[in-house]
């Protein structure tokens, strides 16, 4: 045999032995191994409350040896809870004990069940301990003025049943004020009403949410409701040489009140009237006499400051007139109503201080919002002499939002006729708390806020300059004063430092506000540089003129932006007429009219007409300012201001002064009116560039369709649509969420604002082609409706 047969041999005899030796040849026993051992766990529920326990089971299969189970515990963070026994047999159950105490998060905890005849062998079930149910509430504190009401949300965590909170009031000293509803889910509001009445001295109400799953878990907002001084009347009409008495109410210490007449903030008494006495205890009528004649301003302020704390003061406002009817009180406020409800009714009493019958030919409404107002009266055709009757208002919103002043007109014969009665009031709708926020409490859930971050290229700086009017006595002022206004500038800044954070507004004005508002206002952080220099080159100017008793900060958003954009912003603080205004050396002047942000204010067409008339001069006197400026060798726009295209801006009353501005002054070469309303009287034909920036127009006013008539030139209108009144100033972001915004929302509202004034700006001032946003619907801007040049705003009869 050849060896390579051999090999071949041998290695076939190796294949058969490996074979026969698989199939057990030559072998006389077989075995086959047993199936492994596996456990399976299942627990009766997954979610275990802290101290709970639940039952979980233990199977184990193929263990012969019927050995069981051993168990343990894990978790992330101790302690994890505990089993027992330790040791069950299969089939059998241990108890899971969860931890006391509630851990401060979710806890996930695994259940291990290991088999003892194989540790190999295991199985586990996870459970979860909830955290424990904690309650917040927001805002957590809150100033709250008599009568007024504010916002307050409980948050509930980790309530998987979701059963909310009860809410509940506590103070020292009742009444406390009440919530409505009592009971809330989490998330959701209630409201809470100071008590009608000022209390004897600053109290602390606890407003506090009681979570209904666990009563152990709370939380409080503390409320402070300030004293105040009640002073009544609030105004009255009084002819020369008539008495009426007055009457304050202060402190429970009954320190008592000082007295002081004064117009403007200057003492004026005798020639502007008498007091029977200077001081006088809480409740104890004072007797104030009009003077023999009417002085040259016929309006008088008398104020009631308490003894014990001075900050606390309360004022009425006394015109004097030469006829023979008094009016007492003639302003009447009816605060906040809600839209189609009617407000309780007030009165005011005419009486005949003649001596022969006062003929009466009509008492009607009259003014900017009638419709919402009506009036009763038992004065039939006259009042004989020395005799009085009554007139009763009641405000009914039938249109939604906004504040309204309408007036009580009398037409008699004396000779200061017609006699008018103030009323203002303000309609609000359930819709008009957004996300449950109203608006002071919306301003208290931050600290702090931002100013919107400006859209253009450059950096803005910001300073004040104190302007005075050498050649004008200032008219609000009896002693000869001149007219001194702080203008607020923003400008495209050139930086080689690092930038000084400018302030939003002094803080002895913003604590003003504050005591106004009735919340703490937060710390505001601007995009601005104080004092910086302004960039090289000449740049285009608007001047801005504010709401009715608003301030030169209250748009700061927009001049922010348009500074960015490379304009220079002049915006006037209207002194004795703004909320509040800060002169040199830290002297704070409140307004002579009241405050849109709270308090009375008078909204009388006298009271505007003399306003705006101020304002025009202010105007006037600010251009001549910025071309002294621009020529001024030390001045900080030397040489930068473009004084042959300056623009005029405004809002509201603003917007009004504005238009009459482009009319009266040829070197503004542009106007910009946001939302303002302009008489029909005052409206004449212009050739001057004008955009109207309505908000929330469901039609045109009859006013607004003649001015649109009556532009000759360049013209535009932009209406936002589901905007409010005061939507276009830094309200919208300062109370987020709690103006109306429409469909876009607060912030691309501020973007439209800033981006519509900024393109209409653009072409009329710098000459540039007209944006397309300005030429109609824009996909960015779904809720702006625009009408371009040559479009009707109204029908083709109103249009012209």
């Amino acid at each position: 045999m050849s060896s390579k047969n051999q090999v071949w041999l041998t290695e076939m005899l190796g294949v058969l032995v490996l074979v026969v030796s698989n199939f057990g040849c030559g072998s006389g026993t077989s075995s086959t191994p047993p199936p492994p051992i596996s456990v399976s766990v299942s627990a009766g529920a997954t979610t275990v409350q802290a101290g709970a326990t639940i039952q979980v089971t233990a199977t184990v299969t193929n263990d012969s040896a019927n050995k069981g189970v051993t168990w343990s515990v894990s978790c992330s963070v101790a302690p994890c809870g505990s089993v027992s026994p330790s040791a069950t047999a299969s089939g059998a159950a241990t108890t899971y004990t969860a931890p006391t105490a509630p851990p401060a998060a979710n806890l996930t905890v695994t259940i291990t069940a290991t088999s003892v005849t194989n540790t190999a062998a295991s199985a586990s079930s996870t459970i979860t301990v909830p955290a424990a149910i904690a309650v917040s509430v927001t805002p957590s504190t809150a100033t709250v003025q008599a009568g007024a009401t504010a916002m307050f949300t409980a948050t509930v965590t980790n309530d998987s049943a979701n059963k909310g909170v009860t809410w509940s009031v506590s103070c020292s000293v009742a009444p406390c004020g009440s919530v409505s509803p009592s009971a809330t889910a989490s998330g959701a509001a209630t409201t809470y009403t100071a008590p009608a009445t000022p209390p004897a001295a600053n109290l602390t109400v606890t407003i506090t949410a009681t979570s209904v799953a666990n009563t152990a878990a709370s939380a409080s907002a503390t409320v402070t409701l300030p004293a105040a001084i009640a002073l009544t009347p609030a105004g009255a009409l009084l002819p020369e040489n008539v008495a009426q008495e007055f009457t304050a109410t202060v402190d429970p210490a009954n320190k008592g009140v000082t007295w002081t007449l004064t117009q403007g903030v200057t003492a004026c008494s005798p020639a502007c009237g008498t007091i029977s006495a200077t001081t006088s205890a809480s409740g104890t009528p004072i007797t104030y006499t009009a003077p023999a004649t009417v002085p040259a301003s016929p309006t008088v302020t008398l104020t009631a400051t308490s003894a014990a704390d001075t900050t606390q003061s309360a004022t009425a406002t006394i015109t004097i007139s030469a006829g023979t009817v008094k009016i007492v009180p003639n302003i009447l406020d009816f605060g906040r109503v809600l839209w189609r409800q009617s407000s309780s009714p007030q009165t005011t009493t005419l009486t005949n201080t003649g001596s022969s019958k006062l003929s009466i030919t009509g008492i009607a409404i009259t003014g900017a919002s009638p419709g919402d107002l009506s009036e009763t009266n038992n004065c039939a055709t006259g009042v004989h002499a020395g005799q009085s009757c009554d007139i009763t208002v009641i405000f009914t919103p039938v249109t939604k939002l906004g504040t309204r002043t309408a007036n009580v007109s009398i037409t008699d014969n004396s000779p200061d006729s017609p006699q008018q009665v103030n009323l203002t009031g303000i309609a609000y709708t359930k819709g008009d708390t957004l996300h449950g926020l109203t608006v002071r409490s919306a301003l208290a859930q931050n600290s702090m806020v931002t100013s919107p971050i400006p859209d253009g290229p450059d950096k803005v700086g910001t300073r004040v300059i104190d302007l005075i009017d050498s050649g004008r006595n200032d008219p609000y002022l009896a002693n000869g004063a001149k007219r001194e206004l702080p203008v607020r500038f923003w400008y495209p800044a050139s930086l080689s430092e690092d930038c000084k954070p400018a302030e939003y507004t002094p803080p002895q004005v913003w604590n003003y506000f504050s005591k106004l508002v009735g919340v703490l206002l937060p710390e505001v952080v601007t995009n601005s540089c104080s004092d910086a220099p302004i960039t090289e080159g000449t740049h285009p100017v608007v001047v801005f003129t504010p709401g009715y008793t608003a301030t030169f900060t209250d748009y700061t958003f927009l001049f922010e932006d348009l500074a960015s954009r490379g304009y220079v912003v002049a915006s006037v603080d209207h002194t004795y007429e703004a909320t509040a205004v800060e002169l040199p050396g830290g002297r704070l002047v409140a307004s002579v009219f009241g405050s849109h942000l709270g308090g009375k204010l008078r909204g009388d067409d006298q009271a505007l007409s003399f306003a705006t008339s101020v304002r025009l001069g202010d105007l006037k006197f600010v251009v001549n300012e910025l071309q002294r400026l621009n020529v001024q060798v030390n001045s900080p726009f030397a040489g930068k201001l473009d004084v042959s295209h300056i623009a005029v801006a405004g809002h509201s009353m603003g917007g009004a002064t504005a238009f009459l501005a482009v009319e009266q002054e040829p070197r503004f070469k542009a106007g910009v009116i946001i939302d303002g309303f302009v008489p029909q009287a005052l409206i004449h034909a212009t050739q001057t560039p004008v955009l109207i920036l309505g908000m929330g127009r469901e039609t045109w006013t009859d006013d607004e369709c003649h001015l649109w008539g009556s532009l000759r030139g360049p013209r535009q209108a932009v209406n936002l649509q589901g905007a409010e009144h005061v939507t276009p100033s830094d309200a919208v972001w300062l109370a987020k969420y709690a103006i109306n915004a429409g469909t876009v929302g607060p912030d691309r509202t501020v973007a439209a604002v800033r981006d519509y004034i900024a393109a209409f700006l653009d072409a009329n001032l710098r000459d540039r082609l007209m944006d397309l946003l300005l030429s109609g619907p824009s996909s960015d801007y779904p809720d702006a409706a625009v009408t371009t040049q040559n479009q009707l705003l109204c029908s083709e009869g109103m249009d012209h």
